[in-house]
């Protein structure tokens, strides 16, 4: 099957995790036996300042990862938020297109990841050449109030003429059924990073007289809570003392978090490990305990799964996307903008933690949010979407024989 991704942002580079869902995904389709493409739009803003807009890359660039070729168009938005901004985007996305399917031919079925503007543009192209489309939805805007009333029409058409609509967590999928009366939405979740898949090396540092500590890593901004969360953390401190914090991620709030931090007492308990890559992340999860997220919004929230993946039990706020992941068997749901709640549920986890066993939580995690899970789910839907046939069994069979990256 030829499937042709087009999502509504995309990695501008192999360290950029903006947009990184949807490149693993391509990849893991690419590597299922596909046939699969990347377009995408690359709108900088305004608010960059007027260096990137006078000597940033303008058109379309092209090149190729990991066998699949992704053709990316830049350009500045110079209308943000208003209509001509859209049509600026299926201008792009026509252009892109045209210049995909010369050097690689039509594909059978458009994948688009956002409504806004990916699936705007695949609603434009699957209306001028036939093709059939569906939609994975992502996108917080919902949740935070952000969708503007000049925009519904356009998205709702492009949602309605989806064979399929997907949203990353169960949560999601009911608040968009709210959002787009009349259409349905299924759940069909983000996949584990391949290296996260791969065997640990070692066991994880015993529970003993060194501490219990908790991780979490996330971009240091407002959503996702990191005041709260020491907050709580304190309180729980007080009670456990045996508890310890670190806290992986940079942005603006790391001052006044430290600050914080420092004002509640915590400065021998809380690490602040700063800005850290996919191998620092895996590392630092496989030197703790348990994991904690203390965000206000999420649509899904691939840490969570990162870190079941590597044995840690979790405690996340009732955020939207953990509703699907967390179980009583795997973690302790905790309510969101709560310190108190919060700092119950790390007290619960931490005396409750022989209940957790590492193993358990690692097979049940790939089960349901490993690649050939997630993938074999979404092959389906493609098949029936594009009318296509092609055995999932061959999937699975496929990435047991594959080396491992």
């Amino acid at each position: 099957m030829h499937i042709l991704i087009i999502p509504s942002w995309y990695p501008q580079s192999p360290t950029d995790v903006n947009g990184i869902f949807f490149r693993l995904q391509a990849q893991a389709l690419q590597r299922a036996g596909h046939k699969v493409g990347v377009i995408a739009g690359h709108f900088r803003s305004l608010r960059q300042g007027i260096v990137p807009v006078l000597s940033g890359r303008y058109g379309i660039e092209h090149f190729t990862e990991q066998n699949v070729p992704t053709y990316i168009y830049h350009h500045t938005a110079f209308f943000p938020r208003l209509p001509p901004e859209q049509r600026a985007w299926l201008k792009a996305g026509r252009k892109l297109f045209e210049r995909y399917t010369a050097e690689h031919g039509m594909p059978d079925i458009l994948h688009a990841h956002c409504i806004n503007q990916g699936g705007i543009m695949a609603a434009d192209i699957s209306r001028r050449h036939g093709i059939p489309y569906i939609v994975t939805e992502h996108s917080s805007t919902y949740a935070r109030g952000m969708i503007r009333s000049w925009q519904r029409p356009s998205m709702y058409q492009a949602a309605q003429g989806a064979s399929a609509r997907l949203a990353v967590s169960r949560h999601f999928a009911q608040l968009l059924e709210r959002e787009y009366p009349g259409l349905d939405w299924a759940y069909l979740p983000n996949l584990l990073a391949p290296h996260f898949e791969q065997e640990p090396p070692a066991p994880r540092p015993a529970d003993n007289a060194d501490g219990f500590t908790f991780c979490t890593v996330a971009h240091l901004n407002p959503n996702k809570g990191f005041d709260i969360l020491l907050q709580a953390f304190a309180t729980a401190k007080q009670q456990r003392p045996a508890l310890k914090l670190d806290i992986g991620g940079g942005g603006a709030m790391l001052g006044r978090l430290q600050n914080l931090s420092a004002q509640l007492g915590l400065q021998d308990s809380v690490r602040f490990l700063g800005a850290m890559s996919h191998q620092e992340v895996l590392t630092l999860m496989r030197q703790s305990h348990a994991f904690v997220s203390s965000s206000h919004i999420e649509t899904f929230g691939v840490v969570l799964i990162e870190a079941l993946s590597q044995g840690l039990p979790v405690v996340a706020t009732r955020s939207g996307g953990p509703e699907s992941i967390v179980r009583p068997d795997n973690g302790i749901l905790a309510e969101c903008g709560n310190p108190e709640s919060l700092a119950r549920a790390m007290i619960a986890l931490y005396d409750r933690r022989s209940r957790y066993p590492a193993d358990l939580l690692r097979r049940q995690t790939l089960a349901e949010f490993g690649e050939a899970a997630v993938i074999g789910r979404l092959q389906t839907i493609l098949q029936t979407a594009s009318g296509k046939s092609q055995p999932v069994a061959e999937y699975a069979e496929s990435t047991q024989t594959r080396e491992k990256p």
